[in-house]
């Protein structure tokens, strides 16, 4: 007779042999598998440091560029460069501070001579103490007021020395105090790389903004690929762990990567939503074949 107990050990049995590992046998968790984006590892864009006027875009993107390597040649806008031509006609600025320390030397010389004859006639019993006291505080004074104006000169020429050592920079050219600026000057790559993209107003006659940034470089080799992985996931996954990517814009070509960095904070910090952490692969690129923004599908083994 089939009974009920009988019937309960038969479906325990099944369910033994359906469920991997429940016997005994070892556990495999499924891959995860998420997606994310393909970024630069480095990106960097020099600041356009004075209003200009494109006159040649000497790059292209995907051109490798080395550091310092020339990428736009402008000119300066008028209004920049009566700007830029006036500061170097009135250098550091230092002027009046000269001609306010000439006079303070002058008083200083002509308190030190009262005081030494005010101690003098003190030291015989013909003078005051109390006035030879007060000279020799004056003399004081003006001793600390000359020592501050002195710094406040040195700090002046030296950033004024500074400005011209930054304008030779970006003009190419030693640039001294008084002379007449270049006309033109290049705007040069920050780091070794590749061009990522241009600006798509550049194009000669075109008025750059001082301040603005349009041609970024970036490093491509390796590249990095950024995923959010959910919470009750992030824990099995660690950096140094090899990942396989795939790229569907490739036709799903496979490449190998490692787990560079795993985020300790949430995307998200609302309790109500569920919270993400950024993991970041770091894949090789030596054929240039992964490009910023392409879509990438990451396997993470499921095995610990």
């Amino acid at each position: 007779m089939f009974t009920l107990r009988a019937y309960l050990r038969t479906a325990l049995a099944v369910a033994l042999l359906v469920v991997p590992g429940a016997a005994g046998g070892e556990a495999r968790a499924a891959d995860t598998i998420l997606t994310g984006k393909v970024v630069a590892t480095l990106t960097r864009a020099t600041l356009v440091p004075f209003a200009s006027i494109v006159e040649e875009v000497l790059v292209k993107p995907g051109d490798k560029v080395a550091k310092g390597a020339p990428l736009l040649r402008c000119r300066l806008h008028e209004d920049a460069e009566r700007a830029l031509q006036r500061e170097m006609y009135n250098g550091a600025g230092t002027e009046d501070m000269d001609g306010r320390l000439l006079d303070l030397q002058r008083q200083l010389a002509q308190t030190q001579a009262q005081s030494n004859k005010a101690r003098q006639l003190a030291a015989s019993g013909l003078g005051s103490r109390q006035a030879g006291e007060r000279l020799a505080e004056d003399v004081h004074s003006l001793q600390k007021r000359i020592e501050l104006l002195r710094r406040s000169i040195t700090k002046a020429e030296n950033n004024f020395a500074l400005r011209l050592k930054e304008l030779s920079g970006h003009f190419g050219t030693e640039i001294r105090e008084g002379e007449q600026l270049p006309e033109k000057w290049d705007l040069t790559a920050p780091i070794d790389g590749h061009v990522l993209s241009l600006d798509s107003s550049l194009h000669p006659g075109y008025l750059l903004a001082a301040g603005s940034a349009p041609i970024p470089v970036g490093q491509l080799d390796p590249v990095l690929i950024q995923v959010p992985v959910y919470e009750a996931e992030v824990s099995g996954i660690k950096e140094g762990d090899a990942v396989e990517v795939e790229i569907p814009s490739l036709q799903n070509k496979q490449f190998r990567g490692t787990v560079n960095e795993v985020s300790w904070v949430s995307s998200d910090m609302t309790v109500a939503n569920p919270s993400y952490y950024t993991v970041e692969l770091l894949v090789p690129n030596p054929d240039l074949e992964l490009k910023p923004g392409f879509k990438a599908v990451a396997r993470f083994k499921g095995s610990r």
